[in-house]
């Protein structure tokens, strides 16, 4: 992704400016210290004096591949989060969509036989109360 390189033309512009700047404040006797973060090795033209003691330059690169590489970092880390949600999700909503599956067709065919609503609630009330007898016989047995 070259969005964020620079072309060495204007990398060369922009060293020689900061040499410049460099200069300027060696001539002010200011000392050059907020040059020394975020650095890196620059080739220093021959044509300008005193660059022999000049700090190492800045890299535009370095910077933007750094936030680049951090909210790429930052994107897996959601993805990943997402993915394990979903995952999740899967396991609890497909089971209880089967279970609503079910009642809806168990209520449905015992209506399609002719049976009222009040009939309906009662083969749901016997359905769980036999789904509760398994779960009593699977725990007792679990049990012992």
């Amino acid at each position: 992704m070259d969005l964020f390189l620079e072309t060495p033309q204007r990398q060369a512009e922009r060293m020689l400016r900061q040499q410049q700047r460099l200069m300027e404040m060696q001539m002010q006797g200011a000392a050059a210290q907020p040059f020394a973060q975020n650095v890196v090795p620059a080739a220093v033209p021959a044509a300008v004096p005193g660059c022999e003691s000049a700090p190492e330059a800045y890299s535009v690169q370095q910077d933007s591949y750094a936030q680049e590489l951090a909210f790429d970092k930052h994107r897996a880390r959601r993805r990943r989060w997402a993915q394990r949600l979903r995952t999740l999700a899967m396991i609890v909503l497909i089971p209880l969509g089967l279970a609503a599956i079910f009642l809806a067709s168990y209520a449905l065919t015992c209506i399609l036989n002719g049976a009222s609503p009040n009939e309906v609630l009662q083969h749901l009330a016997a359905l769980g109360q036999r789904l509760g007898d398994v779960a009593a016989t699977i725990r007792a047995s679990w049990e012992s």
